[in-house]
């Protein structure tokens, strides 16, 4: 994988402008056999990205990384309101306690989740935590997609939780085969 840092995003909040961490991933596609038809549409669509071999997405891909450089993580995923460690079908999760992330860990996304009005609409696509109690919020924008609304609502609430340097976004070049 090849990782080029880009200029910071700056994010224009009522307490003014923070520059958020930005990279360039590039990341092997997926090439392998289709998707269950059974698989939900709003999954099937997403880009294909190879973990471990096997079809994944984007999200995941971020996390399988992570984990090589010691950190754990989950795709959280506001559709649904749920909480993933691998692609389809593993299990999605509704706590990150569901997903054995540590207590310390699990306490700082509660404490989070609150403050976002219970939800996780905005959160950033990846949760990421490693020891001794250091945690990371990565947003994934594959190709064209862009930050909305809810992720600099989501960005302005966490800042009051966590500095501005324990977040990144990855951006993804688009699949031109899309």
């Amino acid at each position: 994988m090849q990782i080029t840092e880009l200029r910071p995003t700056p994010f224009g909040l009522p307490r003014g402008t923070v520059l958020i961490t930005t990279q360039r991933w590039e990341v092997q596609r997926w090439h392998g056999a289709a998707d269950p038809p059974d698989l939900q549409r709003i999954w099937s669509r997403k880009p294909g990205f190879t973990v471990g071999g096997r079809r994944s997405c984007a999200e995941l891909a971020v996390v399988d990384h992570l984990r090589g450089e010691g950190w754990d993580g989950v795709w959280v995923s506001a559709f649904g309101n749920r909480l993933r460690r691998g692609w389809f079908p593993a299990p999605a999760h509704r706590t990150l306690a569901e997903c054995g992330a540590p207590a310390w860990a699990v306490a700082i996304f509660e404490r989070l989740r609150a403050a976002n009005d219970g939800k996780l609409s905005g959160f950033f696509d990846v949760f990421a935590w490693r020891d001794p109690g250091e945690v990371r919020f990565i947003e994934t924008k594959v190709g064209p997609d862009r930050i909305t609304p809810t992720q600099r609502r989501f960005l302005e609430t966490a800042l009051r939780f966590h500095d501005h340097n324990h977040f990144m976004i990855v951006e993804i070049p688009g699949d031109p085969a899309r």
